[in-house]
């Protein structure tokens, strides 16, 4: 019987710890600035690989634009900013796919693609 009270206290405190976490880490998500740049393809043809490695260095200067600098003396600035960097390549390399293949079914309409980060 003690071991069961104890066993609910101990699931309860980590019931607690877990809300806990969850709520600072929603509000840290909340508090959160995104900002994005607009990458333009509407010159490029993206059926080939010059149009397709220029796109890639217009993406890489947006990354860089989006995400900034960072203070390489402060590990969490570091970490903001290697996470800021992931999501924008990670955005960029879905949007890049989906392009690239409305391209080569002849469905692309000239415009530009957005990259965003954290």
């Amino acid at each position: 019987m003690r071991n069961s009270i104890f066993t609910k206290g101990l699931f309860a405190a980590a019931a607690i710890a877990v809300t806990a976490t969850g709520f600072s880490a929603s509000a840290s998500a909340q508090n959160r600035i995104t900002r994005s740049v607009e990458v333009s393809y509407a010159d490029l043809d993206l059926t080939s690989v010059d149009g397709q490695d220029t796109l890639d260095g217009r993406i890489k200067g947006a990354v860089r634009q989006v995400c900034g600098t960072y203070d390489s003396k402060n590990l969490k600035d570091m970490a903001d900013h290697k996470g800021c960097v992931q999501e924008a390549k990670m955005s960029a390399k879905r949007a890049k796919v989906s392009l690239i293949a409305r391209a080569e079914a002849g469905t692309l309409g000239e415009g530009a693609m957005v990259v965003g980060g954290r």
